[in-house]
């Protein structure tokens, strides 16, 4: 009978609304816990996405610098570089530099840039 009653206490005491309460409490900090461990691994792999693609960008770059690395280095590259920047000519070469008009100055045919009343003005000068 003794062990019945010693089963019994357990039980009750197993079973007891502090327990439950306490196993709650274990249960939400678990729970909070599983939830900060998964925003933490969306914000890592968000983070990881964007991390490959600034690497495949530095990686395409640095394939356009070293092709451009390519092309300097030949004799052609370099020259068609100095004469770009630089705006030289090799002795015996003439250069050739054009100009263009500003636009204001340009009139387009059967166009006029001047008004109603600039037009009035202009037919009276004529006539004196």
């Amino acid at each position: 009978m003794r062990e019945y009653q010693e089963k019994k206490k357990i039980r009750k005491v197993i079973y007891s609304k502090w327990v439950f309460f306490l196993l709650g409490l274990v249960l939400v900090f678990l729970v909070f816990s599983v939830v900060k461990v998964y925003l933490g691994g969306r914000g890592a792999s968000a983070k990881r996405e964007e991390i490959n693609k600034n690497l495949e960008a530095a990686e395409k770059r640095k394939s356009e610098l070293e092709a451009e690395i390519a092309r300097l280095e030949s004799a052609s590259g370099a020259e068609e570089e100095i004469r770009k920047r630089f705006n030289v000519a090799r002795p015996g070469e003439k250069v050739l530099v054009i100009v263009d008009k500003p636009a204001e100055n340009v009139k387009i045919d059967g166009e006029s840039g001047a008004g109603f009343f600039a037009k009035i003005w202009q037919t009276v000068k004529s006539v004196f």
